[in-house]
């Protein structure tokens, strides 16, 4: 989205004080000719940042809902500050829900794809253990229909994806892709015409207006002090290792292509997040590479420029060492090499160079329980 035309846009932003447990309100500014950002307390009426650049924000993260770094502070997006940003930018940056029912990871990657062919970019994901009470909580306009038991059997107990989805008049056109609620009714090419296969099993629940989404994704999405009690993330931490989708593969649509090729390597995904990490965890995160590859600094960058995804790997295969097996498909660290010698690897299919390889895994089996749980137990926190 080129944001030239306007001079700067103004929003609400919001930031989780842990120290202090409450939350802090700030307008935050944002002049797309030199893409710096300045932010203003609302409380103390006082400049909380002066006018800076910050590596990796364009107008593209800013929508509501939509998370950025801004000098070591997660921002959360909660509003449009005046008419004529809203005015410029609601349409552009409408979000919607969807909640993926189980399905094999392979279609799970076909569907994503297909929504990011459709304009829909996938700003915040994870995997969960459904229960009856979320089961009530996201049909809960649908409790009295027919369907519900069936529903309510099938989803309880089992692992969903909940995504959110940012694009040009999303909620519309999230219903539009996904088709009728009945396969057998669905348009041609629409995913639940490819994927479903009846009313109960037909690929996913989407939000049907604005104000739903906002509700679903609240509910799946909680806030930090709810974050440890309500859909919890799903590691095994068992036989396991890390895999990190790049923030640049992330952007280019591959997150889709990179599930596809996982489960037809023989692996299951049996965790899956998507964070952003700040440049002191991605410093820490690569600390054993510093001094040693000359790419660090790049990798650190990298990974601190946008929303990754990461996922605990398993192999299918339970009498595989699964750290082991998982790095010979990843492939070589350099895309170029990994093209010539293991064409077949997720590097070489999908990444650019060294820094942009598109996805990160544990380099050593002892390294995988360590950063899966780095991600999934110390992160999430």
């Amino acid at each position: 989205m080129d944001g030239s035309y306007c001079d700067k846009y103004s929003f609400i932003g919001e930031w989780y004080d842990n120290q202090a447990s409450l939350t802090r309100r700030f307008n935050v500014f944002y002049f797309p000719t030199d893409n710096t950002i300045e932010m203003f307390d609302l409380k103390t009426r006082k400049t909380f940042v002066k006018r800076v650049k910050v590596n990796g924000v364009t107008i593209d993260n800013f929508y509501i809902g939509g998370t950025l770094f801004i000098l070591g502070r997660l921002i959360k997006i909660v509003d449009f500050a005046c008419e004529d940003t809203k005015k410029r930018l609601q349409q552009d940056m409408q979000l919607t829900f969807v909640m993926i029912k189980p399905m094999p990871t392979k279609t799970m990657g076909k569907i994503l794809t297909h929504l990011h062919d459709h304009g829909l970019k996938i700003t915040r994901m994870k995997k969960t253990l459904f229960t009856a009470d979320d089961v009530n909580f996201i049909y809960r306009a649908q409790l009295s229909s027919p369907e519900y038991p069936f529903l309510l059997e099938h989803l309880s107990g089992q692992h969903v994806y909940g995504v959110q989805l940012v694009g040009h008049d999303a909620v519309n056109q999230a219903v539009k892709v996904f088709g009728d609620r009945d396969p057998s009714k669905a348009a041609p090419g629409t995913i639940r015409a490819l994927y479903g296969t009846d009313n109960v099993r037909n690929c996913a629940h989407i939000s049907a207006t604005l104000d739903l989404a906002c509700q679903d994704l609240e509910y799946f999405f909680p806030p930090p002090p709810l974050q440890s009690s309500r859909l919890r993330l799903t590691a095994t931490l068992s036989n396991c290792t890390l895999c990190i989708v790049k923030p640049h593969a992330v952007r280019e649509g591959l997150l889709g292509r990179a599930l596809e090729m996982i489960d037809d390597g023989g692996f299951d995904v049996t965790a899956l997040n998507m964070f952003i990490v700040d440049s002191v965890n991605a410093n820490e995160f690569y600390e054993v590479y510093k001094g040693i590859v000359p790419e660090y600094q790049g990798m650190v960058e990298e990974l601190a420029s946008g929303p990754c995804v990461a996922m605990e790997i398993v192999a299918k295969d339970k009498s595989l060492n699964t750290a082991v097996e998982f790095r010979k498909m990843v492939g070589p660290t350099d895309p170029e090499i990994a093209r010539l010698l293991r064409p077949h690897t997720l590097r070489a299919r999908l990444g650019v160079n060294k820094v942009k390889n598109a996805v990160h895994c544990s380099d050593l089996p002892e390294d995988g329980l360590l950063e899966v749980e780095y991600f999934f137990k110390i992160l999430e926190l």
